[in-house]
C-alpha cells in the first residue's frame, strides 16, 4: 500500500542498530514481526515469502488486533478521595479506535471514556474517565475498545503467539 515507510532516522538521527540500521521498513496495521528491520536491498519477488518468523509458526497476515490498556491507577493501587481520572490507551492499527468503555465492577456495566484526538490516523489514542463519588471499597477495573469499523476487542484471552495477544485489560485497586 501506499502507507508503508521506509524509516532511516529516529528522532532525527540514524537509526539505531537495535532498531534495525541502517533501515527498516514499517507496514501501519501489522505486527512488528513482519516490518523488515537491517534492511539494505529490496528484491521484487512474485511468489509469497516466508520470512524468519513464518517459518516458526507465527502469523502470515499477521493484523494487529484491537487492545486497550489502563495505565492509571495500577493494579494493587489505593486512591485516596472519591474523585480521580482513569487513565490508558487504545490501539486498532489502521482501522483507528471508535470507542473506549471502562467497567468499575468486573464487566456488569461499561461506561464510554474520554478520547484524545490521536496524533496521526496511526497512532495510538489516549482515554481518560472522570470518576467522581465512588465510594469506599475494592474494585475491578476492566477496559475494551472498539475499532473504526465498529469491531469491539476479542475478550478470550490468547498469547502472543501465533498471532496476537487478546483479551481485556484488568486492575484491582482500592478506594479508601
Amino acid at each position: 500500500g501506499d502507507d508503508v515507510l521506509v524509516a532511516y532516522k529516529m528522532n532525527g538521527v540514524p537509526l539505531p542498530n537495535g532498531h534495525g540500521f541502517p533501515a527498516r521498513i514499517i507496514v501501519p496495521g501489522i505486527y512488528g514481526m513482519k516490518n523488515v528491520q537491517w534492511l539494505t536491498g529490496i528484491e521484487v519477488l512474485t511468489t509469497d515469502f516466508q520470512g524468519y518468523y513464518q517459518r516458526k509458526g507465527w502469523s502470515d497476515e499477521a493484523i494487529i488486533k484491537t487492545s486497550s490498556h489502563i495505565d492509571w491507577p495500577v493494579r494493587g493501587d489505593t486512591i485516596r478521595g472519591s474523585d480521580f481520572v482513569v487513565r490508558g490507551y487504545a490501539f486498532a492499527g489502521t482501522r483507528g479506535v471508535r470507542l473506549v468503555e471502562i467497567s468499575m465492577d468486573g464487566g456488569e456495566i461499561w461506561h464510554p471514556a474520554t478520547l484524545a484526538p490521536p496524533i496521526s490516523p496511526l497512532a495510538w489514542v489516549f482515554w481518560s474517565y472522570r470518576w467522581t463519588g465512588a465510594p469506599s471499597g475494592r474494585y475491578s477495573l476492566m477496559v475494551r475498545a472498539t475499532d473504526g469499523t465498529g469491531r469491539r476487542q476479542l475478550s478470550e484471552e490468547q498469547d502472543a503467539f501465533p498471532d496476537g495477544a487478546s483479551g481485556i485489560h484488568e486492575v484491582s485497586m482500592t478506594i479508601g
